[in-house]
């Protein structure tokens, strides 16, 4: 029995639905309260996720790009979790649409270019 009888011919794998940007933050939030609550949180790598509250700085993220572009909210010491809840509600009002809109157009830039990139090494390949 030869390699491909066993396992099968190459072909593309469908990977895990893509998460929304909502999703994303959402997921982010139940993470960060997690933090808060002084328990570990590991990312998909099994490596500790970063704090959103580091260096005096709020920095909220959506997997590789900050939701404020850049730009953070100053915090004091004590109170995170009244910051992160004021940020949870605010989120779930909508306050943030425009932010998500921005991520999201980064998102898509990023797909497209990580695409790009794949079928010119495929094609370099052959």
């Amino acid at each position: 029995m030869g390699f491909f009888d066993t396992y099968g011919k190459p072909a593309d794998i469908k990977a895990d639905k893509k998460q929304t940007t909502e999703e994303m933050i959402e997921h982010g939030i139940e993470q960060q309260e997690k933090l808060l609550n002084g328990e570990q949180v590991l990312n998909a790598k099994g490596e500790p996720i970063r704090s959103w509250f580091r260096d005096g700085r709020f920095v909220p993220s959506v997997g590789i790009f900050g939701l404020f572009d850049g730009q953070a909210i100053s915090w004091k010491k004590g109170t995170e979790k009244a910051m992160l809840d004021s940020f949870k509600t605010s989120y779930k009002a909508g306050e943030f649409a425009s932010y998500v809109k921005v991520v999201d157009k980064k998102r898509e830039e990023n797909t497209a270019k990580l695409l790009e990139a794949r079928k010119k090494i495929g094609k370099s390949k052959k």
